[in-house]
């Protein structure tokens, strides 16, 4: 079994990080973990990089967790790929994974973004050969203002049906009942913001993806099985 963390943040960039991405990488290392995705909060989210004026400012502050993460990761063995979590409809709290970008494509391909519809967002990161997952749907919490919309036919690639995050099991069986509903493949993330709350839910694969593209088109081809509080599901 191959196992991969889809959702994470670090306080490098992550202002509701807890830990520095060199003690997550270290911890899902710990755990067994093949990889894991740096999915840090966006300039549209609870992030750091929304501070700095200039857009290359804020990118330059953005992927400062991703590559911490990346460095540490190659010196102990682990598998670290870029991601983002994309903040639509703000401050609803409608989120979203972006999953198989380079860092670089931040700076030119996705200048101001965070004035974008989520449909021009979407079509941007498949264009890059990358896919969009929608994070935990049906969440309710405090920081937002307003339930998420459904958007049926939305052209995402997957649904995160658990995520560690969510509050009530509830929100979980409603993502569930949406994947199923849309006809999407689902995956899990932890969602996890310090060590203590690691590897509660992710994904595996019985054959090691080969890079990230793969991993992203696995993931795709619904190939991924998902872990939830540490059962198969």
């Amino acid at each position: 079994m191959y196992f991969y963390e889809l959702h994470l943040h670090t306080s490098e960039t992550s202002r509701c990080g807890r830990s520095a991405a060199r003690e997550m990488v270290a911890a899902y290392k710990e755990k067994g973990f093949t990889g894991l995705v740096v999915t840090d909060h966006f300039v549209n989210g609870y992030s750091w990089a929304a501070l700095p004026e200039t857009w290359k400012e804020k990118m330059d502050v953005f992927v400062k967790g991703y590559y911490a993460a990346k460095e540490a990761g190659d010196e102990m063995g682990m598998k670290v790929y870029f991601g983002v979590e994309y903040t639509a409809d703000r401050p609803a709290g409608e989120d979203y994974l972006a999953l198989g970008l380079k860092p670089e494509h931040l700076y030119e391909e996705f200048m101001d973004c965070d004035q974008w519809t989520i449909e021009q967002f979407i079509n941007q990161v498949h264009a890059l050969g990358g896919i969009v997952v929608r994070a935990h749907p049906y969440r309710v919490a405090d920081y937002m203002s307003k339930k998420a919309q459904e958007r049926p036919g939305l052209p995402i690639d997957a649904v995160e049906v658990f995520n560690g995050g969510n509050a009530q099991e509830l929100f979980n069986l409603q993502a569930l009942e949406m994947a199923i509903r849309e006809g999407k493949p689902i995956v899990a993330g932890s969602d996890t913001h310090g060590v203590a709350t690691t590897a509660t839910n992710y994904i595996g694969f019985e054959e090691d993806p080969q890079d990230y593209a793969a991993l992203c088109a696995m993931i795709k081809e619904g190939k991924a099985f998902v872990v939830h509080q540490n059962k198969i599901v």
